[in-house]
């Protein structure tokens, strides 16, 4: 990005209180004097952006308090701003076809900021916590990808940061949009890689991902504390992160709890894993709850890593979490629509296509995946202009972080080229709607099937059916298809299905078969069983 001044481009957040009054400490460090100083634009428009297409696009940035900003797109004004007291500006351009590449600028009498090979295609945030940090060296396929350049992608990697007051902004060398090519695409997560691929095969526009993500992470850290302070099943989060910050403690400080709290897990491990002759480490307690230097405390991750980016226009999220609040999934039912629904009241987008992956399947040691799966579809079946990506398929038993990952992309991707695009394909596998009982047998009812439901096994083979009966004790069923949307399901050891589920655990083998004809998993379900026409539950 060129500019006509000697001051650097400075960063801005006209969203977020915390982030804005580090903005305005970094405004005094820079004082802009006179109507006629160069113009800024926020860091994320620098050279080579990706703006959304056919979208009005939101731009801002930074000028003298007063100064008329022209915006220009090739030479040619496309909208006007005036700086606000705190020197922020902001504009909207018209709606732009995709191509480029093209020129961006803002005006203000001889001074100027330029961004140059400016496109206007499909641009998508891709964020969550570590499966959507896991880069394609760790994919299956990733090491043929990485060998590609593909113009048509570019991407922002967000730096992982924690810290409130948020200890400095972001600049534009943090938000550089880089291409799709050797080295630097080591640094894409694979599931946002395979997303874009394919939305780019089947657009044919450039894709612009921003990914910001941080492994090990809980929704609570990536959602802004006045959506945690307006839930009273929330609100604690927001307590926390009050009271830690209103304990004066320096950074150092805070630093030290972490260190103490990594080296005793260090020390746990070691000593689990030797003789045990040795006392068993000392705990050094939970630590402090609101710890914010700690990228799992509330609202952390969303000051330092998504405020700065509103209101960048963007088509949609794609979004991969949930195990880092595993342990909890009847809050998650409350915690992960508040962060969507306060995402998008930040943006200003009420029907802002969120598109997630479902939990895959993994032996998890602690937690409540069918429950987190769960609460995923819940938050499906009941927020609007949401997409659920079903994974239970694409798991491994020891691994947490599964190489198959270019199946979860192309999944998102057909969420959003069926929902967002209107491309008249299937994407989502069969979903049981309903189960009724015929005589000792249940028969499951699916939609979403395509041209029928399909078993991967020669033998048509369909594990993970579960019935119970009216105590509540599940047992391993027989299941068999019935062309095309069928599924019937028995067991000796329950005469009187009165449940029936599938899938419904952390590990699940034998693996999963059960498909649509257009290879999509089924999803894990568990539902009660109703008189049908050979029997009651």
């Amino acid at each position: 990005m060129k500019r006509g001044s000697r001051f650097p481009a400075r960063p801005l957040n006209p969203v977020s209180l915390i982030a804005r009054l580090a903005l305005l400490a970094v405004l005094a460090l820079f004082p802009v004097r006179g109507a006629e100083a160069a113009p800024a634009f926020a860091p994320i428009f620098n050279d080579g952006v990706v703006l959304q297409c056919e979208l009005p696009v939101d731009v801002w940035g930074q000028a003298a308090p007063g100064a008329r900003v022209e915006v220009r797109l090739d030479g040619r004004a496309v909208a006007v701003a005036v700086a606000g007291t705190e020197g922020v500006w902001r504009a909207v351009l018209p709606a732009q076809p995709p191509g480029g590449a093209r020129r961006l600028e803002a005006v203000v009498g001889a001074g100027f900021a330029r961004v140059e090979d400016v496109w206007f295609g499909e641009v998508w945030l891709a964020t969550g916590q570590s499966n959507m940090v896991q880069p394609l060296r760790n994919a299956t396929g990733g090491a043929e990808q990485l060998a590609r350049t593909i113009p048509e992608i570019r991407f922002v990697r967000v730096p992982q940061r924690a810290g409130l007051p948020v200890e400095r902004p972001l600049t534009a060398a943090d938000l550089a949009w880089r291409e799709f090519a050797p080295p630097q695409n080591q640094q894409v997560a694979s599931v946002a890689f395979f997303f874009a691929d394919e939305v780019r095969r089947a657009t044919g526009r450039r894709i612009g991902i921003i990914q910001s993500s941080f492994g090990g992470t809980p929704a609570q850290a990536w959602t802004p504390r006045s959506a945690l302070e307006a839930r009273p099943e929330l609100r604690g989060y927001a307590d926390a992160l009050r009271a830690a910050l209103a304990r004066g403690r320096s950074k150092e400080e805070w630093a030290a709890e972490l260190e103490a709290a990594r080296r005793w897990r260090e020390e746990l491990a070691a000593w689990e894993k030797g003789p045990r002759v040795a006392p068993r480490p000392r705990n050094p307690g939970a630590g402090d709850p609101g710890n914010p230097w700690n990228p799992k405390s509330p609202t952390v991750l969303y000051e330092n890593m998504i405020a700065p980016l509103v209101p960048f226009t963007a088509r949609g999220v794609i979004w991969y979490q949930g195990e880092g609040n595993a342990g909890n999934p009847e809050e998650y039912r409350v915690l992960f629509p508040a962060m969507i629904s306060a995402w998008r009241r930040e943006w200003g987008r009420g029907d802002w296509p969120f598109l997630f992956v479902q939990l895959a399947a993994y032996g998890a040691r602690s937690g409540d995946w069918p429950g987190l799966r769960a609460a995923q579809a819940f938050t499906r079946d009941t927020v609007p202009h949401t997409g659920m990506a079903v994974a239970i398929d694409c798991g491994e038993r020891e691994q947490i972080h599964p190489a198959a990952k270019q199946p979860v992309g192309e999944r998102l991707a057909r969420l959003a080229l069926a929902q967002v695009y209107g491309l008249a394909i299937e994407s989502r596998g069969p979903l049981a709607v309903r189960a009724e009982a015929e005589g000792g047998r249940v028969a499951v009812h699916f939609v979403h099937i395509a041209a029928g439901l399909r078993a991967d096994e020669a033998s048509g083979a369909l594990p993970a059916f579960e019935l119970a009966g009216s105590d509540g004790r599940f047992h391993p069923a027989q299941a068999r298809l019935v062309p095309p949307d069928r599924v019937t399901v028995e067991s000796v050891e329950v005469p009187a299905p009165a449940a029936v589920r599938y899938a419904w655990a952390d590990w699940i083998a034998p693996a999963v078969t059960l498909r649509n004809a257009a290879g999509l998993p089924a999803e894990p379900f568990a539902l009660p069983v109703r008189a049908g026409k050979g029997g009651t539950p």
